[in-house]
């Protein structure tokens, strides 16, 4: 595989707990209709991801406000390619599991990407594409849970929430216990606007960000690279992009990363 030859101890660990887990059987890539985030389909659509709150490794940290963030260190050129790494694995893991398990494997058909197969509490249309990319997404999000927490312990976070107010600026963290509190009582409005990142690599909390990555599971094959999300009419942000907001609020010095089935890392 060529990633024994390395012989720091970062990719020697690495090659010893990161490559028994994640990898599934690779087959024929989809594209278009992809959805960004477990998290933002589960606060409008619940039905879809019961037990969704697994994939949240708890952060027990007090709500803590960043009104001007210091220099941050990159990520290391090693750090950086393990990290990769685990993500691309996970999400063919991700895309294979989801078809075998709802598809019999085979690849879907535009027809079948946008048949529509249930409605929401609100009464809009699930199609079969957004039904399978929230379910790769819970997928992928808990193979990196489980590939990463070794090898960058207390170094990254699954779909951290951040409010971010653009006139102070200031940008908050929003622990996911008063998430899943606010969720629970009703209170989803009061989340309106934040912004939630698939994966976060940080110094140690998700306000030191460092890298921020993006799962995107399109449905049907292409030859195009799936675009970032661009917000909606209604939104706090609506027609700004997703990797614009989160690189604003969140002071990267680099553009967050799309993860690709079959394409692998989308710059």
């Amino acid at each position: 595989m060529g990633l024994g030859r390395r012989t720091d101890g970062l990719w020697v660990f690495f090659v010893a707990v990161g490559l028994g887990g994640c990898a599934g059987p690779r087959q024929g890539t989809y594209a278009q209709q992809s959805f960004d985030s477990v998290t933002n389909t589960c606060r409008t659509q619940p039905a879809l991801c019961a037990g969704a709150e697994s994939v949240h490794p708890g952060i027990r940290a007090a709500e803590v406000a960043v009104v001007a963030a210091g220099a941050r260190a990159m990520l290391d050129e090693d750090t950086r390619r393990a990290v990769e790494f685990v993500l691309k694995e996970c999400a063919e893991q991700a895309r294979s599991e989801v078809l075998l398990r709802d598809h019999e494997g085979r690849s879907p058909t535009k027809e079948e990407c946008n048949e529509v197969v249930e409605r929401n509490a609100r009464g809009e249309s699930v199609t079969r594409a957004m039904k399978w990319g929230t379910a790769m997404h819970q997928v992928a999000l808990e193979c990196v849970r489980q590939r990463l927490s070794p090898l960058l312990p207390g170094r990254f976070s699954l779909e951290p929430t951040y409010r971010y107010d653009r006139k102070v600026p200031k940008t908050t963290y929003v622990p996911q216990e008063e998430v899943n509190a606010l969720l629970r009582q009703g209170r989803a409005a009061e989340l309106k606007g934040t912004l939630v990142p698939d994966i976060v690599i940080h110094e140690g909390h998700p306000l030191q960000a460092q890298a921020v990555y993006d799962f995107k599971f399109p449905c049907l094959s292409s030859e195009t690279d799936p675009p970032w999300r661009r917000y909606p009419r209604g939104h706090i942000y609506a027609g700004e992009y997703q990797h614009q907001l989160y690189m604003e609020a969140l002071e990267l010095s680099e553009v967050p990363i799309r993860i690709v089935p079959r394409v692998g890392v989308v710059r």
